[in-house]
């Protein structure tokens, strides 16, 4: 399976510093005088501890210098610790962009300006609310653009909520309900909007919070779950009306069209059925809504990426995109 990434994480960890410890020796040569006799000076043998002397300075200085590891004369060696993995999930981010068109500045993992410029041009592209913000449904797009699976970034964002305790679903790439309920609670933890999508501002808070992770998560219950999905296939709804994520508990493409279910945080439920193509309905209950649309285009990839686009009954648009590959 292939993983791009998107969206998801900010701010930078900072390097270790890794600190050599060297040792200098010092040779004295010693001659023992034996009376009545003249001693003879070891010219060559104190030529020989001068050598390594010399030699042994020049390994510990070596050893300063390599910058990726220290060895101090009691051979324990400290390596870099790994790279914070909600900054690697904005360069996944960048690098995805750059590889849509959308995207010219430098992969440095920030998720600054230049990333929101270029998450809101793809987002206009695809037809979806456009705010900058690498959503599960912008993510979901980005995916189907690049005719993937999963992403890097939804499993880099993940790996981090895991990390920080908020996260207990298996690590898949795949942004439903339960990475959506994980990354609530860490934005409600961290004080900024709680909404389950993947900003800026929670970029920076994530990446800030994962140098004072915790060392185990025992004996806490992760707030995000595993988000009860069966098939690890998706579908995420955009509209005035609804925005959420769907984990599928079936998904099966029948011809040139698509019938699922699922269930997202909140209590929501979703049925697709148009088997057939253009035609079908989509509908959302639970969580206060009952809504019912027209399914008016839809196109499934060969991977089992799809997307649709329809009306719901009383008007309003929606979109959905999704995956479908098991």
């Amino acid at each position: 399976m292939s993983t791009p990434r998107i969206a998801a994480a900010a701010a930078g960890i900072a390097a270790l510093a890794l600190v050599g410890a060297g040792c200098s020796f010092g040779g004295t040569e010693t001659v023992t005088v034996t009376s009545g006799t003249t001693p003879t000076t070891p010219a060559t043998t104190a030529t020989t501890a001068t050598t390594a002397t010399t030699t042994a300075a020049t390994t510990s200085t070596a050893a300063t210098t390599t910058g990726t590891t220290s060895t101090s004369t009691t051979g324990t060696t400290t390596t870099k610790p790994a790279e914070n993995p909600a900054v690697k999930a904005n360069k996944e981010l960048q690098q995805d962009l750059t590889d849509l068109g959308f995207y010219t500045g430098p992969i440095n993992g920030q998720y600054g300006p230049l990333t929101t410029a270029a998450v809101k041009k793809l987002q206009a592209r695809a037809g979806l609310p456009v705010d900058g913000i690498a959503g599960p449904q912008t993510e979901a797009a980005i995916n189907l653009a690049l005719g993937n699976d999963t992403t890097g970034a939804v499993d880099l964002l993940q790996t981090a909520l895991e990390g920080l305790c908020y996260y207990g679903g298996k690590v898949d790439g795949v942004f439903g309900s339960g990475t959506e309920a994980a990354l609530i609670a860490f934005q409600k933890q961290a004080g900024i909007k709680a909404d389950g999508r993947y900003g800026p501002a929670t970029a920076t808070a994530l990446a800030d919070a994962w140098p004072d992770r915790p060392s185990s998560c025992s004996g806490k219950t992760p707030s995000g779950g595993g988000g009860g999905n069966a098939t690890g296939d998706t579908l995420t709804i955009g509209s005035p009306k609804i925005s959420r994520t769907f984990d599928l508990s079936s998904c099966l493409t029948v011809g040139r069209g698509v019938e699922a279910t699922g269930a997202a945080s909140g209590g929501y439920k979703v049925g697709l059925d148009s088997p057939n193509g253009a035609g079908g309905t989509l509908a959302v209950t639970g969580g206060g809504l009952n809504l019912n649309g027209t399914v008016n285009t839809i196109t499934i990839s060969v991977n089992g990426q799809f997307r649709a686009f329809g009306t719901w009954q009383g008007g309003g648009a929606w979109s959905v995109v999704g995956t479908c590959s098991d």
